[in-house]
């Protein structure tokens, strides 16, 4: 059954059931109770569609990721949605995977649904072949993008300071009496090469502290953080702090290590980044960066609420990292 035959069926017009369906006071109550007693029997779902009838335009904002299953994109999405909701707004959310053609497509979509901003979540979306088009949306609507830096006019930016989370982990292992150190960077994406240039100005902080031959890249999956351990073993000198750029992969050089009967944190000292889930269920407890992946969320929605309510706001926000430490890191 659609608005129509609810609003035939009731006696009234369209716009009546869409003032119901929109708690609008202008509905007699005996009118409301009859409708709504009459969608009940019916089983009614109203859609978008039908509460646009009234004349309101449905509040929607449109969010896209490259990978919802990503434990960090999910957190900050997930804070994003609740905040929207509590102001009654709409959430649609694309999952573009990371094709350009793909990402081009589900932002044109929004569009078509008249979405009043739209929300990029992964540093991803600074992909030089989207620029066109993120320009082009920033004409008809207000762009904001989490964890990145992207230039221009009606463009907002929320970047999490990842690099200062690296040096931050780096300068208190050293303080511990770690004198060797490796990176280990997952994937090769934006936010992946801020994690490394916070390596980077630890060790010009520090001088003594080598990078040459010390950051090694793998991917971003549990196979290629165990592979790698083999590596590390092999170094010379062999590294007694592992820097990780993800949870996930300091978790696999964990497994792999206490696999070949090497203590951690007795002869490696291993820190991850995200304060995942990962980090809780690691054994032992994984020493982690806490990204703030909720307050980015929440800061982005209220970023966005802003914007739409024509508030003056910065143009780039800034989230502050926490180094938590657990037990897989100690002194030497």
């Amino acid at each position: 059954m659609n608005i129509y035959e609810i609003a035939e069926k009731a006696g009234v017009s369209t716009a009546t059931v869409s003032r119901v369906l929109n708690n609008s006071p202008k509905v007699s109550e005996k009118t409301r109770e009859k409708i709504h007693k009459l969608m009940k029997e019916e089983n009614y779902l109203p859609s978008a569609y039908a509460r646009g009838l009234s004349g309101t335009p449905a509040k929607t904002i449109g969010i896209l990721t490259i990978d919802i299953r990503d434990q960090y994109f999910a957190s900050v999405i997930h804070s994003l949605e609740q905040e929207l909701s509590l102001f009654q707004y709409n959430v649609v959310l694309c999952n573009t995977g990371g094709e350009y053609d793909d990402q081009r497509n589900y932002i044109e979509l929004l569009l078509q649904k008249k979405v009043e901003a739209l929300i990029l979540v992964g540093s991803v979306f600074k992909n030089p072949q989207l620029k066109g088009v993120i320009s082009q949306v920033a004409e008809q609507i207000p762009l904001i993008i989490a964890n990145e830096k992207v230039e221009g006019n009606n463009i907002y930016s929320l970047i999490c300071d990842e690099g200062k989370g690296i040096k931050d982990a780096v300068l208190t292992l050293h303080k511990k009496g770690h004198r060797d150190f490796v990176y280990i960077q997952a994937g090769e994406t934006y936010s992946s090469k801020r994690k490394v240039k916070g390596f980077i100005d630890a060790a010009e902080e520090i001088r003594e502290l080598k990078t040459d031959g010390k950051i090694l890249h793998i991917g971003t999956d549990l196979h290629s953080a165990r592979k790698i351990a083999g590596g590390i073993l092999s170094m010379k000198p062999r590294p007694t702090a592992v820097i990780c750029g993800e949870d996930l992969t300091a978790l696999g050089i964990i497994q792999e290590m206490t696999k070949l009967g090497y203590s951690i944190p007795g002869d490696f000292s291993i820190t991850g980044f995200n304060n995942s889930i990962y980090s809780e269920c690691s054994t032992p407890p994984l020493t982690t960066i806490d990204s703030q992946s909720s307050a980015m969320g929440l800061a982005a929605a209220r970023l966005t609420l802003d914007i739409l309510a024509k508030r003056n706001v910065p143009k780039l926000n800034t989230i502050n990292t926490e180094f938590i430490e657990r037990e897989s890191t100690g002194e030497i």
